[in-house]
């Protein structure tokens, strides 16, 4: 038996086999989109400061040069605007949304200078909370923090923590200058003025509480308009009782005298007593009649109606 023909490879039959050209399809590129390009915003120049704000300026630092010259008036005048309190003259303020003014809270020099003359105004120790609720939001707790904190490190003022340790809370005061404090002199006048005050005390009390009275006194009287009204009701009444007296003495009216008055009397006592016993007798009477009926009975078939005297 022959031996069989070989197959030829894959790749030979098929050039042999098919000699049609393969379908070329044609490339389809995609249409690129273009961006528009970025609108460039107009840049705003600053306008240049005038001479009107130079001048401002040179003021300003002038002004600076005699404050520091003047460091103890500048020091009275911020310690008058903390004792008179945050925004009582209207600065530092905005207008809120239910018409209430909402202060506007400051930072940096202006904060320090105002914390620093409270604390030493107050004499006493605070924490960051307490100064910055103290001064109605005018400083606000986490500025008051950090400058209180930046203030003590710089030896303007003390604090300590409450606990040692992390965790505690931190007070701080003002420094108490040793320079501040009184003579023997100064102490001897202070003692002389508290005891004389303590004994004007009783008498501006007894003062009070007698002024007191008077006003009380006073609110509780009437006033003009209710006086006029009250005026021009007692002259009505004094009108209406003339009327009534003119007619007694002309005669119009019949006038009763004491005998009279003394005669009717007699005679309601006398006829009173008699009613009573009239009433006791026929009570007994309808006690004995009575026969298994209730008086409401009795009553209704009699037509007898209940006194009401």
């Amino acid at each position: 038996m022959a031996p069989r023909k070989p197959k030829a490879d894959d790749d030979a039959a098929s050039t042999t086999s098919t000699d049609v050209p393969s379908v070329l399809k044609p490339k389809t590129e995609k249409a690129k989109v273009e961006k528009p390009p970025k609108s460039e915003k107009p840049k705003v120049a600053k306008p240049k400061a005038g001479k009107k704000e130079k001048e401002k300026v040179d003021v300003e630092g002038a002004s600076g040069v005699k404050e520091k010259s003047k460091g103890g008036k500048k020091e009275k005048d911020t310690l008058a605007s903390v004792g008179k309190g945050v925004g009582e003259d209207g600065e530092g303020k905005m207008g809120g949304k239910d018409g209430k003014e909402k202060v506007k809270p400051v930072t940096g020099e202006e904060a320090m200078e105002l914390i620093a003359a409270y604390l030493k105004m107050q004499n006493r120790p605070y924490s960051a909370t307490e100064v910055s609720l103290n001064l109605h939001g005018k400083v606000t707790k986490t500025v008051a923090d950090k400058l209180l904190k930046e203030m003590e490190q710089n030896g303007q003022i003390k604090g300590k923590a409450s606990k040692s340790g992390t965790g505690g809370q931190w007070v701080f005061w003002s420094i108490q200058d040793p320079a501040d404090s009184a003579s023997p002199e100064e102490l001897a006048a202070m003692d002389i003025s508290i005891t004389t005050l303590r004994d004007c005390l009783p008498t501006l009390k007894a003062n009070l509480k007698t002024h007191t009275t008077k006003l009380n006194t006073l609110r509780s009287a009437l006033t003009a308009f209710e006086l006029a009204s009250a005026v021009e009701q007692i002259r009505a009444e004094n009108q209406a009782k003339r009327e009534k007296l003119r007619g007694l003495k002309e005669g119009v009216m019949k006038t009763v005298t004491t005998e009279e008055v003394e005669k009717v009397e007699k005679d309601l006592k006398y006829w009173a007593a008699k009613r009573f016993a009239r009433k006791k007798a026929f009570e007994n009477l309808e006690g004995v009649l009575r026969d298994g009926m209730t008086k409401e009975d009795i009553w209704e078939k009699a037509g007898i109606e209940e006194d009401v005297y």
